[in-house]
């Protein structure tokens, strides 16, 4: 059996790599800023696929009233 000097020495060395209050905190506030950029990066995402959404809606929209319209010239023209 170990004597209580080897022992107080291995959890001495132990406790080095253990986490404190401390960086239980700063981990927690970091993982709060991760959450909070993926929120806004959520944000941005959607907005981005709405926009296209829109822009590719409208460009259909006009290439095929363009294509009405040329027809319908050729046909009574």
């Amino acid at each position: 059996m170990a004597s209580l000097e080897e022992r107080v020495t291995r959890l001495e060395a132990t406790g080095e790599h253990l986490a404190t209050k401390a960086d239980v905190a700063e981990a927690r506030a970091e993982i709060a800023n991760v959450r909070a950029d993926l929120a806004n990066t959520k944000v941005e995402i959607i907005k981005w696929v709405v926009g296209v959404g829109i822009g590719v809606g409208l460009g259909v929209v006009t290439l095929t009233s363009s294509i009405v319209l040329t027809a319908l010239r050729f046909m009574t023209g």
